[in-house]
């Protein structure tokens, strides 16, 4: 497993601090220019850095420069050379997220013990990921991403229907994916290089819809200068979702009927009958079932549809997949948009879990291209997500800030290692003296 450290430290010997990095199998970088130092931390490759207190420039002292990079990349370790431990100025560089502050003359002891829990954390990183890297690839299906038992046994349907089915009806509110559920029924069955046509049935008007489906010819209606395709012949052996099909007009609904029973349908205008080959999906967030007994939907049209039928669960339903879809959607985007962005930051993904998506997935998918658009470091962080998430109210009915996700955290490694201040250190990957200062920040009793 490969390791990397920065070493930054102009006016210091640091053949020690390299000689302890290169035996614990760190590849060593020296940089020789505080930009260059920059540059490398925002490809992301650095595990740790060391820094001389030397470190800043005409426009920036070394707190903002600490700042500048846990900004690029807030997964790095950051030690600084020549600032004792108990000085202000260390004070002020650990608050701003730096790992330690080291005087001199060096104490080679400590150094070592950083490099072999930064070493320990970047390991755990790494499996982490790769592990998982494997669940996201396992629970990957069709443009699909979910671990979801009820998503699941959706995809097994998928698998054993997708080459048979004629009709079949979807159902879920809206932003749950029935789109791209329908897409994956068309490309797992037998016409996948065929059209997939979609048509929007609450965007058709009512005397336009026979001749967008089924098309017309010339002089079949004021306006009609030349023959047409409808997009049931548009769909040729393909699939033709019809989306939102509660809204269809109850007058038209004899006519799709017919097209779902005997396959066929003419062009508004022409005699000709023509055969409708595609297979349909339809769609809809309102229950049909309850439009039917209004007389708003024909019963015989709905048990024609629903001959199988697949619900999409709503995203609070399915909570453990945000982590997989901020993958899918970042992965996504990040070539799309150009950015490299690697993933979201821990006190991020609380947040996102922590919200009930009244949008569903695709209010997810807005808010995660929102936040790659505005981040100005490779992580999407809590300020980038938009105020709403960032300031939800918990059932007390407090906002869940930043720093109080952070107490909560840090009381719960503390619950989970019954008390020991030495064992939560390790756990929560910090010194004990540096534990010591966040309880005394949050207002945590010693004896928790």
């Amino acid at each position: 497993m490969k390791f990397n450290a920065l070493l930054y430290l102009d006016h210091y010997d640091a053949k020690e601090i390299k000689a302890l990095l290169l035996k614990e199998k760190f590849e060593v970088s020296d940089i020789a220019e505080k930009e260059n130092v920059l540059n490398e931390i925002a490809k992301g490759n650095a595990d740790i850095v060391f820094l001389s207190d030397s470190f800043s420039s005409r426009t920036s002292n070394i707190i903002s420069s600490i700042k500048k990079i846990k900004k690029l990349d807030p997964r790095i370790e950051i030690v600084c050379i020549g600032i004792k431990e108990d000085d202000d100025l260390a004070t002020e560089i650990i608050k701003c997220g730096a790992t330690a502050c080291l005087g001199i003359p060096l104490d080679l002891k400590a150094i070592r013990e950083i490099i072999l829990r930064v070493k320990k954390h970047a390991v755990r990183r790494r499996e982490i990921y790769q592990i998982e890297t494997a669940l996201y690839e396992k629970y990957q299906f069709s443009g699909m991403v979910s671990k979801n038992p009820v998503m699941l046994d959706t995809f097994s349907l998928i698998r054993r229907v997708a080459p048979y089915f004629r009709t079949m009806l979807i159902t879920g509110d809206t932003g749950t994916g029935k789109e791209v559920l329908a897409r994956a029924l068309h490309d797992s069955g037998p016409g996948s290089g065929e059209p997939f046509v979609v048509c929007n049935c609450s965007g058709l008007v009512e005397h336009l819809i026979e001749s967008e489906l089924f098309g017309h010819v010339k002089g079949a209606f004021t306006g009609a200068v030349s023959d047409k395709k409808g997009l049931f012949e548009a769909a040729e052996n393909g699939t033709i979702l019809l989306d939102e099909i509660g809204h269809m007009p109850l007058s038209f609904q004899a006519h799709l009927l017919r097209v779902l029973q005997n396959g066929e349908f003419r062009r508004v205008g022409s005699t000709k009958t023509m055969s409708a080959k595609c297979r349909v999906i339809a769609a809809t967030n309102v229950d049909l079932a309850e439009l039917v007994d209004k007389g708003l939907f024909r019963k015989d049209l709905y048990f024609r549809l629903s001959v199988i039928t697949m619900k999409l669960p709503p995203l609070i339903e399915r909570k453990e997949d945000i982590p997989f879809l901020c993958r899918f959607f970042l992965d996504r985007f990040r070539k799309d948009i150009g950015k490299n962005i690697k993933g979201i930051s821990n006190p991020t993904r609380h947040l996102l879990m922590s919200y009930d998506w009244p949008g569903n997935v695709r209010e997810l998918e807005n808010v995660l291209e929102r936040a790659v658009l505005m981040t100005t470091t490779n992580f999407v962080r809590p300020q980038d997500l938009p105020a709403h998430i960032r300031e939800q109210k918990t059932d007390n009915g407090k906002g869940t800030s930043i720093e109080g996700l952070v107490k909560q955290h840090i009381k719960a490694i503390l619950i989970a290692a019954d008390g020991n201040q030495t064992k939560a250190a390790s756990m929560l990957g910090v010194s004990r003296r540096a534990l010591n200062r966040k309880m005394h920040k949050y207002g945590l009793k010693k004896d928790i």
